[in-house]
Formats: structure tokens, sequence, C-alpha cells
């Protein structure tokens, strides 16, 4: 005898070891969201699993598994082509002796166990239904490991969501990997749990006015595993709908026919009820049931908008004997058609979901590219300013001239900096030696630098850079500049500066002073500029080390 029920009461992994324990033949067929599946039992052992999507089939599984060649593959394919309808790839493999029936058989128990994996990943949504049979085709394989493939199932699911999601937003041309792969993971888990949050609260509404009836009837869906709520009158249908709608439930309504109407009148209550609920109620579905054999009124029922219309057993006609196997047939037609509702809407759910996902997985991309853009630009930026770098440093070490030195090094500073000049510095005065002005139309600084004269103490700024021999900066220095220095800037007056020493035997010989006007970024490479100013000391150092080994090797000549 056929039974059927819910997986969310009867568990898959439980419902498949009791058909192994019973040594059960037959088909257990299962309907879930995604659609229909099928598990052969033969004595208890599996024989065949068809599951609705692209299955990896036995040939491609060998193929894949480098067992058999792709052109193998094609002849045998061929001859099953040619032996028509019941032919098995595996015998036809076997005939032309490419496997045997040892490999043949674990390649069949690794596909049979892919897609029973993939069947547990459906969790406890669906319904299923087991059918014996006196006798199935094919081979049964040894029993397989249930409890195994269900953790595998469990783990797959979020797996799959998560690589899906990464599939629909990213071309297979485009494949992503690293940090950006995982944050658009992470995004895609967070929006995920948001929408399931969202996804509808399906409640069977069961309205039957007849109490025994409606008790039974109400036992029976929640045996299937439905959230039940049972009323006796249209009227308090109506008032439950009411509350569904504040709480965010959504109703699929199972009405009688034939119970007393919303106004009084008349005997069709159930009719009333669906005609009320298409005006104020038009998304909800409605199932009507009734042992009233009326084709008029059938046909009146689906014209206002009835979902299913199904002829339930009238209690006078049914022996019993056979009542209770007439009202168990009839709720389990009533079960399917509550379960094909559901499954509309979770197609309308998930399309809904996937373009929410859709436009935040894009956004999650787009930015993630925009950040790794930017990264690649200053990544890039650091590189071209380390590359100059080098080479400038290449140029101090080899042209040791003060005056080649100025240059090298103003024109490195003018990359970040308004105005930069180099300084020397005699006992107690400042001279100017050499300055620069990144500024169109300034072209006349670099004759005021080489004009500047002036002491030591006029600039509290500079001294202060000369007593600590240290880099010093200043925001707004105003008065700190002193008189002389301010003159030879001229307009407009520095908003920041930077004042690095050149050393040559922990003696300040020179500085180089750098500023931005007002409303300019400050210099983001300030240990480059330091960098540069040790090596023109130190090539400064061995400079004056040379021109007195020079000497000394004069005065003993």
């Amino acid at each position: 005898m056929s039974t059927s029920g819910s997986l969310k009461s009867t568990e898959l992994v439980k419902l498949l070891k009791g058909s192994q324990e019973r040594s059960f033949t037959g088909t257990v067929t299962l309907k879930g969201k995604t659609g229909l599946a099928s598990i052969t039992f033969k004595e208890g052992k599996v024989v065949q699993v068809r599951e609705p999507r692209v299955r990896s089939r036995l040939g491609r599984h060998l193929v894949s598994k480098n067992i058999i060649t792709e052109k193998e593959l094609q002849t045998a394919l061929s001859v099953q082509k040619q032996k028509g309808k019941g032919a098995f790839i595996g015998e036809i493999l076997i005939e032309q002796a490419v496997v045997d029936k040892e490999t043949l058989d674990n390649a069949m128990k690794n596909v049979l166990e892919e897609s029973l994996v993939h069947l547990f990943s459906w969790g406890n949504e669906g319904l299923y239904r087991v059918e014996p049979a006196e006798d199935v085709p094919g081979e049964p394989l040894e029993h397989l490991p249930f409890d195994e493939l269900a953790k595998r199932g469990a783990q797959l699911t979020s797996a799959v969501e998560d690589e899906w999601a990464i599939d629909q937003i990213v071309p297979s041309r485009d494949k992503i990997e690293g940090e950006i792969k995982e944050e658009i993971l992470q995004a895609v888990r967070r929006v995920s749990q948001k929408l399931r949050e969202l996804k509808p609260q399906e409640v069977v509404l069961l309205v039957e006015d007849e109490m025994l009836m409606r008790e039974l009837f109400k036992d029976k869906l929640l045996s299937f595993g439905f959230d039940v709520d049972a009323v006796e009158s249209p009227q308090k249908a109506l008032e439950k709908m009411s509350e569904y709608e504040a709480t965010g439930k959504i109703p699929i309504v199972i009405s009688d026919l034939i119970m007393p109407t919303l106004s009084g009148k008349g005997i069709f209550g159930g009719l009333e009820l669906l005609e009320e609920i298409q005006k104020t109620h038009s998304h909800v579905p409605v199932i009507v049931n009734t042992a009233y054999p009326d084709a008029t009124i059938r046909r009146r029922a689906l014209f206002l908008g009835a979902t299913y219309y199904i002829n339930k057993p009238e209690r006078k006609e049914v022996g019993p004997d056979h009542l209770e196997e007439q009202l168990n047939l009839f709720i389990e037609e009533v079960a399917l058609c509550i379960q094909n509702v559901i499954q509309r809407h979770e197609i309308y759910f998930e399309r809904d979901q996937q373009n929410i996902l859709r436009e935040e997985l894009l956004s999650q991309l787009i930015q993630s590219r925009e950040e790794l853009q930017k990264v690649g630009e200053v990544v890039q930026r650091d590189a071209g300013d380390i590359r100059f770098l080098s080479d400038t440093s290449h140029k101090m070490v080899r042209d040791k001239s003060l005056g080649n030195m100025a240059e090298v090094m103003v024109n490195f500073a003018s990359r970040e900096v308004d105005r930069c000049a180099v300084l020397l510095v005699r006992r107690d005065n400042l001279t100017g030696f050499y300055g620069g002005d990144r500024r169109p139309g300034k072209g006349d600084f670099a004759k005021a630098v080489k004009n500047l004269n002036i002491s030591l103490a006029d600039s509290p700024l500079l001294k202060k850079t000369v007593d600590s021999k240290q880099m010093v900066t200043a925001e707004n220095p105003g008065k700190d500049l002193g008189s002389g220095l301010s003159a030879m800037l001229g307009d407009p007056s520095p908003g920041y500066v930077v004042v690095l020493p050149i050393l040559v035997q922990n003696i300040v010989v020179a500085l180089l002073y750098c500023d931005v006007v007002p409303g300019g970024i400050q210099p983001r490479d300030i240990d480059s500029l330091e960098i540069l100013l040790n090596l023109a000391s130190l090539s400064l150092e061995i400079q004056q080390q040379q021109v007195m080994i020079q000497r000394l090797k004069k005065t003993s000549s």
C-alpha cells in the first residue's frame, strides 16, 4: 500500500534507512521546491536515483575520472542509441571490454552518492510518497552510508548557495579569487540571512463548519508538517486573515463549499467566502472542497478564482471499512495541492531573492574592484616613487658636487611641494644656493633664492633645525619664518613647511626648505626626502675626506 507524508515529520535519512531495514522494494518519490526526485530500492538496496538537475551521468563520471576516454564513451552512446530504450550504458561498456564490473559498480556507487547528497541538501522541505512494487529492473548496490551522505548534504547547502551567487554575478570568463571573493561571499551570507528572515511564513487556514470533520482534517494536515489553523465559519476565516495581515503570515485557505453564508442567506458559504477573499485578498490561494456534485457550482468556483476544486468523500456513500482509506487519499490530495502552492511561493520568493542578491553583489563587486584599482594605483605609484628615489640616489652618489646634488634634491621635492630651496649655512648666516617653484608663472623664485643672505637668528624656524640637527615641520609658521625668508618667498605665506638638515661630520652645512601654499596637500613622502638628505650628507662627507686625502698626499710628497 502506498503511503505519503511530509519530510518535516519524517526526515529523508530516516525514511531511507527504514526502507533499507525492512528490505523494501519500490520507489520513494520526493516533491520539493526544486521539483520531483525518486529513489528506487530493491530488497532494501538502492538501484537508481533520479533528481531534478543536470546530473553527473555514469559515462560522464567515468570520463572525468579518466577511467574511459571521450571516444570510448561516444562509441558506447552510439551503440546505446541503436539498441533503443532500456539499453544500459554500463552493460555496453562491459561488453566492449572498456571497463570491468567492479570498476563500473564503484563508479555507479559514486554517481548515486552524489545524487543522494544533493537530495539531502533539500532539508525538510517537501513531501514524500512511498510506492511498493513486486520487482524493479536493475542491479542493486551494497548498502549506502545514508548518515554520512546526509551530513555532506547539510554542508553542501550553504556552499551551493554561495557559489550560485558568485556564478550569477561573475561571468565564467571573469573568475575572482582571494580577498575580493571572500568579501563578496560575506555579502552573500549577510543578504541571504536577511532574506531568510523575510521568507514567507505560510499557514493553512481550514474553514469547516462540521466539528468532527474539522478536527480530523486538521490532525491529518498537521501530520504532513503544515502549520494549521481551523475555524468554523467564513466570518471567523476573515477575522483570522486580518490577523495574518498584521503578523505577515501568508494563508492558504481550504474551505468547505456548503456551510452558513456571511449574509445568513443560502447554503454556499464557501462560495461567498471565496468571492470576498478575491475582493479583499486576491493574492491568497483558496482550495475549495466539497461532496456536492454540481458542475455549474464547480465552474463558478473556478471562475471566482479557486486555485483547486477537490471532491471529498461523502460519508453516506462510503462504507465504514473504506471511509478512513478514502479520507486519507482525500487529505493526501489536499496536501499535494498545498505543497504546489507553497512551491510556487518559493519560486516567486527565490526570483525576488535573486534580484536582490544580484543588485547587492553587483554593488559589492563594483566596490571591491574600485578598491582593488585604488590599491593597484597606490602600488604602481609607490613603485614609481621607489624607482625614482633609486635613480635619484644613484645620481647623488655618483655626482658629489653640491650643485648637482642640490638640483637633484629640488627636482625630487618638487613632485610633492610647491616651493623648495637649498640654503647654505655659514656660521651664523644663511645664503641661498638653489631653488625651484613648481607653480606655473613663478620663474623668479630661483633668482630670489640666490639673492637670499640673512642672519640665522632672523628665522626661528631655520635656527631650530640647525640647533636640533633634525627635521622640523610647521603648519602656518607665520613670524617663525623670519622677515628675510618671508621676503624671499613673497606671497602667499606658506601653509605648511618642512625643513631638513644636511650634515657633514655632524655639522649642519645646508638646509632643504620645502613648503606648500595654503589649500595645498601636505607632502606624503617625507621619508624619501630624509633618505636623500642622508645620502647628500654622506656624499659630501666622502667628498671632504677625498679632498683631505689629496692634500695629505701633496704634503707628504
